[in-house]
């Protein structure tokens, strides 16, 4: 099996951020840091309208899933958390999100047009049911400030309007965008880093507000605005596709992809090729030079790569220093000895989709800084424990609250 099958007992009080409340209002774009936090022993509140995060209702789905189950995105991206509903854009919210945020140290948001948030002020942003010593993160598509606050976006339209599209890809086509939602999840990995950098401050660290757009992360992350800045250089699909070596080749038995760009490394590439006559000309140790002649060198090099071993490729591109690696299929990288090794997967019981097997965690230390102790919760799992048990209110509230669409 590759996955190792959790037991889900490991006592979250052993993690580094236990007895850290957090409560998570964001959708896909902040989701991921709201696990990241619970994943390093937070109590994440996961507070849903009562229809639902959009999540759970996005593909893919378990085959064997009964009618109606969450999706695999929500079952991931939401283990480890507790679960509660409440029709936070309403007004009528107010007390519970006051007495709510009265027994968290974090409230993560993720504000739009179309779910506002009740109590929230623009200028400047803060909740008015926040108290002063809890630590307000926003994770937003543009951020809160600016003329394109509370506009609506997905992780592929942020990543095109940051300018981080626009060099990726090969240049006789359209410019490519990252899959899945992975700006996003960079994202909620900034804003959990400043939100523990927070948390292990004084006092003063914590009553403040987190603003963090994706928009701003995405033309960081490429260094496309820093080359124009520094230097005037447009980076386009041209330049930044590479000159061969680099990229992915068809051999006999699989894909291989090589990262080659200096003059060392095309002499490590023309080694691990058997040094054919035809690619040791010295000429081509010059990068610029691969790029000019780069359909030529395609062709050459595919003629010698085309009935080897991709496996075998790697092995001695590995041991001469070539950075190179097998391109997989996900089938190929579960049954891969690597990940098997690493514990790179576990297995989770869902109550409704049965066996999981998800990414496991990504850190390996002396001692476990994460852990995965819970699956995601179904929806409004924990409203009784939360309201009832933790802010002291009546069953029959909650029951009036259900009726009316509040929770």
């Amino acid at each position: 099996m590759v996955g190792e099958t959790t037991s889900l007992k490991y006592p979250v009080e052993a993690l580094p951020l236990a007895g850290v409340r957090v409560l998570d209002f964001t959708g896909s774009l902040g989701v991921y840091c709201g696990k990241l936090l619970a994943d390093v022993g937070c109590d994440v509140i996961k507070v849903e309208l009562p229809r639902g995060d959009d999540l759970r209702r996005r593909p893919p789905f378990r085959d064997s899933a009964p009618p109606g189950a969450d999706g695999l995105l929500f079952a991931y991206y939401n283990n480890n958390k507790r679960g509660i509903t409440l029709d936070w854009t309403r007004e009528e919210a107010l007390p519970l999100l006051e007495e709510l945020s009265a027994i968290a140290d974090v409230v993560l948001i993720s504000p739009d047009r179309r779910r506002p948030i009740a109590g929230l002020e623009d200028s400047p942003p803060y909740l008015s049911w926040l108290p002063m010593r809890t630590l307000l993160c926003s994770i937003t598509p543009y951020g809160l400030t600016g003329p394109w606050r509370g506009w609506r976006a997905t992780s592929f339209t942020s990543f095109a309007s940051s300018g981080g599209m626009h060099p990726v890809g090969p240049d006789a086509g359209p410019p490519l965008a990252m899959p899945g939602q992975q700006l996003y999840d960079l994202t909620g990995v900034r804003a959990a880093i400043l939100i523990v950098a927070a948390l292990a401050g004084d006092s003063r660290s914590r009553s403040q507000t987190i603003d963090i757009a994706a928009h701003d992360l995405g033309a960081w992350q490429r260094l496309v605005i820093e080359r124009y800045s520094l230097i005037g250089r447009i980076t386009t699909r041209e330049t930044n596709f590479g000159p061969p070596p680099g990229g992915v080749w068809e051999c006999r038995d699989g894909f291989i992809d090589i990262a080659a760009h200096s003059a060392r490394h095309w002499d490590m590439f023309v080694e691990l090729l058997g040094s054919p006559e035809d690619l040791s000309e010295p000429l081509y140790r010059d990068r610029a030079m691969r790029a000019q002649l780069f359909d030529m060198l395609t062709t050459m090099i595919e003629h010698h790569i085309r009935d080897m071993s991709a496996h075998e490729l790697v092995e001695r591109g590995q041991a001469l220093g070539l950075p190179c690696a097998l391109m997989y299929q996900p089938e190929e990288f579960l049954d891969d000895l690597q990940p098997r090794e690493r514990g790179t997967f576990v297995d989770i019981e869902h109550s409704l989709l049965g066996l999981l097997r998800m990414p496991g965690p990504a850190v390996h230390s002396s001692n476990k800084l994460l852990s995965y102790r819970r699956p995601a919760p179904t929806l409004g799992e924990s409203n009784r424990d939360v309201y009832v048990e933790e802010l002291g209110r009546s069953v029959d509230e909650l029951r009036e609250w259900s009726t009316s669409g509040l929770v």
